[in-house]
């Protein structure tokens, strides 16, 4: 049987904040994108805030209403890139079996050898106690992560959820886990979103001990696939490997949103906006060598009076694949242009996807065109080097400044090492 560890750094940039800046050790900080209106939202809430009801996810004026001594604190995308960078290679020390989850938790599997985990249990707490020290020790001594050991991903994932911060816990067998399962909520597994749990509750099914009780033929007849999933959920369950790092996951697409910090009609302003998100997207497939060829939009405005988030979007295809960014901006626009109605907005985004490997093209058939990659590709390397947009279009010198939030979406979905 197969040993898994789910490692999760505790309110990880906000942790990191306070390792860097020991005047902030022990106060109620919350990491934001870099702007401070009251509509940003928290990406991290450090534990003290997390004690006095500031969660991720709120917006300052919620977290400052319900902890008014919060400090506010600018992300800083590229300290926590390097901090994962060790925190990675630390558990690459002990298994080539390492999948990244998110920029902040990974799972590690643990060959057994042969033997059963409860026979092993001794040493996987001393494993588990070992990566939390080194942690402490290389990266910092204020960071702290919580393991779960178990049989499978599902259950080492919600053992590591039990006891936070700093926790540790074992679930050694199938018998212990629907025992933990039944002390748990729903949504408190990874794969039981708002959507399938209320869609659960619409059939009388509150908690795992009445999933147990409902056959797995009406589970599908009410969720397809997914129904044997849930089924195998209710009693810990999970056959899903570990996805080894050297595996490179396939990027399925690249986009980019930004939250503006007032509502805007300027055409000019949102436009600059756009022009900038579609040259990110760009960059980054030129990074990875791809090009895309369907292009999505959608913006978010808000009515005032009921304080509801009306959203919008449509997706189009280029009639070549592109990886550059005026070719992208250019149908964005087109779609943003016949969605909107003039009214003022407040978030727009960008992301495309139906992507290739970048294919070289024939200098003799077209010369303009790889003069035009060449010019690219020298750009990019600059501004690889000196930062996004050292070296840009004249168009937005004068724009609005956008800076990559720090969020588990950093990379693509999933931390690259």
């Amino acid at each position: 049987m197969r040993t898994i560890l789910h490692i999760d750094m505790n309110s990880y940039f906000a942790t990191i904040e306070q390792q860097a800046n020991p005047r902030w050790r022990g106060k109620p900080i919350g990491i934001t994108g870099g702007d401070r209106s009251t509509r940003t939202v928290l990406s991290t809430a450090s534990v003290e805030a997390k004690k006095l009801g500031a969660k991720t996810g709120m917006t300052l004026w919620e977290a400052k209403k319900v902890c008014p001594q919060i400090i506010i604190v600018p992300g800083d995308s590229d300290k926590y890139l390097h901090c994962t960078t060790r925190f990675l290679n630390i558990l690459k020390d002990y298994t080539p079996y390492l999948e990244v989850f998110s920029i902040d938790e990974a799972f590690i599997q643990i060959e057994s050898g042969g033997q059963s985990l409860e026979s092993r249990v001794l040493d996987l707490i001393m494993l588990a106690q070992q990566i939390k020290q080194r942690i402490k020790d290389e990266i910092g001594e204020w960071v702290t992560c919580s393991v779960g050991v178990s049989y499978n991903k599902l259950m080492a994932k919600l053992a590591s959820e039990l006891q936070k911060p700093d926790g540790l816990v074992l679930i050694s067998n199938q018998e212990e886990a629907i025992k933990v399962l039944d002390t748990v909520k729903l949504d408190d597994i990874c794969g039981i979103g708002p959507r399938i749990k209320k869609r659960l509750f619409n059939l009388g099914i509150i908690n795992f001990k009445k999933l147990r009780q409902v056959s797995k033929e009406c589970l599908s007849a009410s969720f397809k696939s997914y129904g044997e999933v849930l089924y195998n959920m209710a009693r810990g369950i999970d056959h899903t490997p570990i996805k080894p790092f050297y595996e490179r996951e396939e990027v399925k697409s690249v986009g980019h949103r930004h939250t503006i910090d007032h509502d805007t009609a300027d055409s000019r302003e949102i436009k600059q906006i756009l022009l900038k998100l579609c040259e990110m997207v760009a960059f980054r497939l030129r990074q990875k060598e791809l090009e895309a060829k369907t292009i999505h939009l959608w913006y978010r405005c808000s009515d005032h009076l009921e304080g509801v988030f009306l959203s919008n979007g449509t997706q189009k295809t280029l009639f070549e694949h592109s990886s550059e960014g005026l070719e992208i901006f250019n149908l964005a626009w087109e779609i943003f242009y016949q969605l909107w109605n003039g009214e003022k907005i407040r978030m727009i985004g960008v992301s495309v996807s139906n992507l290739r490997l970048n294919k070289p093209v024939n200098i003799s058939w077209l010369p303009e065109e790889q003069k035009k990659k060449v010019i690219v590709k020298a750009l990019d390397q600059i501004n690889n080097k000196y930062g996004n947009f050292t070296l840009t279009r004249g168009s937005l010198l004068s724009s609005y400044p956008i800076n990559r939030k720090p969020n588990s979406f950093l990379t693509d979905r999933r931390f690259k090492i």
